[in-house]
């Protein structure tokens, strides 16, 4: 068995995102996610651009493969992203996470499952502020205003609907 995801509550504010879960054994399973919100107005003066890339390795207390139940897991982030608010917020930036989750996965139905999951660590967000041109077409690095936002404390939730894929004549 193997699962696609995707985080509800991204869903709710069009983010576009997904996530696929291996199982790697009795006990543990993988999975990679990515987010990217991409939303800019017609004028160019509102965006939030944004893409990210995680992993997460779980540890499920249950002992199968259906990927249900109680789990902990310790995950990696990885993105950069522009948000540009009029000409006063205007900011691009990177970052990196790591941090630790919680989560319980439950079956819906025969085809689908609803997970809920929290994860906390620790964030290292390095930004630029910039200015944009009159037009909006060209930002220009404000140099007084950049530097590094280190960050602990609640780093991702999800409620997210998980579709099980079975192979090899795989069984719920």
């Amino acid at each position: 068995i193997c699962a696609l995801k995707t985080n509800l509550l991204l869903d709710a504010a069009t983010a576009v995102n997904y996530a696929v879960e291996f199982p790697l054994g009795h006990n543990l399973s993988l999975q990679f996610q990515q987010h990217t919100p991409w939303w800019t107005t017609r004028s160019n003066k509102h965006c939030l651009q944004f893409l990210a890339l995680g992993t997460e390795l779980r540890w499920w207390f249950k002992s199968d493969e259906t990927l249900q139940g109680h789990f902990v897991g310790a995950n990696v982030w990885s993105g950069n992203g522009d948000l540009q608010w009029n000409r006063k917020g205007c900011y691009q930036f990177e970052f990196w996470s790591a941090g630790r989750s919680y989560g319980y996965s439950m079956p819906l139905s025969r085809w689908a499952n609803l997970e809920f999951s929290i994860s906390a660590g620790y964030a290292r967000i390095p930004y630029q502020h910039y200015i944009p041109t009159d037009d909006w077409q060209i930002l220009i690095k404000d140099k007084s205003k950049a530097g590094t936002l280190h960050y602990f404390g609640p780093t991702k939730a999800e409620v997210s609907l998980v579709i099980p894929i079975y192979y090899k004549g795989g069984r719920r």
